[in-house]
């Protein structure tokens, strides 16, 4: 790993730890207030299974995951979750055994670039805002093609990956490098997206413009990103 990929990923570290040591899910006020919308929209589509098998790659402390849990908790529900940060992990299975759900999750501490998917085994691959934190195009476009290889017929693969960031120092505006080890072009992420899941369904597939400030090392930084929502079924 370069210097340059090391310091995005020390700073990443350092903004998500300050923000999962504050903030709290499912609690009023907090940017982990709610799953997001998508994941909302896709539980539907898994409500007559007895038998669900979810990956969740860069599960934080379990924003998502928990909530499928929690949806499924009558079912033989297992929701694998990947982080990098040990304190993510640690407060996710916090949070698995506060809403009663740590039965069907199973947390593990590593690189999504490392974590190994097997062929053919999951009905749900999730990733938000996640897979641009791998460390290079090159293991971001092979960890896509796991992610393709790892769903079962008829399962669905759930992707938010932000592309064209941008940061901006929010005391004096000036440009920084933006803290994202993939940070491509919407239009490329689209091609991307659509070559890899050639022949699949596709049900969700848009992009918007947010906006919003995070923590960096040295202060406050808005950040500006095109984020682009995938769901297809295989």
């Amino acid at each position: 790993m370069d210097n340059s990929i090391k310091q995005i990923r020390e700073s990443e570290k350092k903004s998500h730890i300050e923000m999962y040591s504050n903030d709290e899910i499912y609690q009023p006020g907090s940017w982990l207030t709610r799953p997001i919308k998508t994941i909302k929209e896709i539980v539907p589509l898994f409500k007559a299974y007895e038998k669900l098998r979810v990956l969740d790659l860069g599960c934080g402390v379990g924003r998502n995951s928990i909530f499928i849990a929690e949806e499924f908790k009558e079912t033989d529900c297992i929701v694998e979750c990947v982080d990098i940060l040990e304190l993510a992990v640690e407060k996710l299975h916090f949070n698995a055994e506060k809403y009663g759900v740590s039965d069907h999750i199973r947390g593990v501490v590593k690189p999504i670039e490392e974590y190994v998917i097997k062929e053919n085994t999951y009905d749900l691959i999730i990733a938000v805002s996640a897979l641009e934190h791998v460390e290079t195009e090159e293991a971001f476009l092979s960890k896509l093609e796991e992610i393709r290889d790892g769903i079962c017929e008829n399962g669905v693969v759930c992707l938010v990956i932000n592309s064209e960031v941008g940061e901006t120092d929010k005391v004096t505006g000036a440009e920084l490098p933006a803290q994202f080890e993939v940070n491509l072009k919407t239009i490329k992420l689209q091609e991307i997206l659509n070559r890899t899941f050639e022949g699949w369904t596709i049900l969700k597939f848009t992009v918007q413009e947010q906006q919003y400030d995070i923590p960096r090392e040295n202060g406050i930084c808005d950040l500006q990103t095109k984020v682009v929502s995938f769901v297809a079924r295989k």
